[in-house]
C-alpha cells in the first residue's frame, strides 16, 4: 500500500488534523465546497445538534433514485442522515461521486446553535493532495475554511405586504408544498429568477392563478430569503390542495 492510499485509509475514521504530523506534512486539503447542510430540519440533524462537534467527519452518500434531485447527496454523522448537499451545488460533486474520481471527505467546520435550522450546520467538502507543487496564488482560498455567513442571526424581520394572509415560519419549514411564481420574479432579480428556472422547472404545480408555478420542495427557497425580502401566502391548486407561495419582492 502507498503513502497516499494508506492516508485515505486512515482519514475515514479521524480528521487529518488528529493524525500523527509525521504522515500529514506532506498532504493538503483542498475545499471544493464550502456550505450549510440543507433540509437539517427534516432528518436527524435536530436531535443529534448537541452531541456534534467541529471536526467531526460526515459521510457523502448519493441518492440517485432521489425522486427531487438525481444528483442528491446526502450527509450522514455517525450513521445518521442528517441532511444534504445544497441541489444548487451538488451536480459535480455527484459526478466525483458515481465514477469514483476522486476520494472527497466532508467535515463540520462551524456550529451556530442559535441560528435558524439551516444554518445550524456549516460542513467543507474536500480532497487530499500530495504537496509536490505550489498552488497557482489565485487558487490559494482553496486550502482555506472561510467563516460562513449567518442570514437568521439577530431574528432579522422585514416588512411584508399588509394583505397577505401570513402562515408562519414554523409552517415554511415543516410543509413542503412550497411554490414560486417564476414569471413573478421581478427583473432585478435575474440571478434568483434564473436560480429557481434552473432546479426548479421540472417540478411543475398547477394553481388558481396566472403564472409559471414550481414546487420548491427541498431548502433551495431558503437561498435568497433573507437576501432580497421575502413574502409569504396560502394559495390553492387546482384540486384544492394549499400550497405557501413565496414572494421574492
Amino acid at each position: 500500500m502507498d503513502r497516499s492510499s494508506f492516508l485515505k485509509k486512515l482519514i475515514g475514521s479521524m480528521t487529518i488534523g488528529k493524525l500523527p504530523v509525521s504522515i500529514t506534512k506532506d498532504f493538503r486539503k483542498i475545499y471544493l465546497l464550502q456550505c450549510f447542510v440543507a433540509g437539517f430540519r427534516h432528518y436527524e440533524g435536530m436531535k443529534l445538534l448537541d452531541a456534534m462537534k467541529t471536526g467531526d467527519l460526515l459521510e457523502l452518500v448519493r441518492e440517485p433514485e432521489n425522486e427531487y434531485d438525481p444528483c442528491a447527496i446526502a450527509l450522514h454523522w455517525q450513521g445518521k442522515k442528517i441532511g444534504f448537499v445544497p441541489a444548487d451545488t451538488n451536480e459535480m460533486l455527484s459526478y466525483l461521486l458515481d465514477t469514483d474520481a476522486l476520494s472527497l471527505f466532508a467535515v463540520i467546520t462551524h456550529l451556530e446553535k442559535k441560528s435558524q435550522p439551516w444554518e445550524n450546520v456549516a460542513v467543507a467538502i474536500y480532497f487530499v493532495q500530495e504537496v509536490n507543487k505550489d498552488l497557482p496564488a489565485h487558487a490559494g482560498h482553496l486550502t482555506r475554511i472561510e467563516a460562513p455567513h449567518y442570514r437568521t442571526l439577530g431574528n432579522r424581520k422585514k416588512e411584508k405586504p399588509a394583505q397577505l394572509v401570513q402562515p408562519t415560519y414554523d409552517d415554511l419549514f415543516d410543509n413542503t408544498n412550497r411554490v414560486i411564481n417564476l414569471d413573478a420574479i421581478p427583473d432585478h432579480l435575474s440571478e434568483a429568477k434564473a436560480y429557481y428556472e434552473e432546479y426548479y422547472s421540472a417540478y411543475p404545480v398547477a394553481i388558481n392563478k396566472p403564472g409559471r408555478y414550481v414546487q420548491v420542495s427541498n431548502d433551495g427557497i431558503y437561498a435568497y430569503m433573507y437576501e432580497v425580502g421575502e413574502a409569504i401566502e396560502w394559495v390553492k391548486g387546482e384540486k384544492g390542495e394549499e400550497y405557501m407561495e413565496f414572494f421574492l419582492v
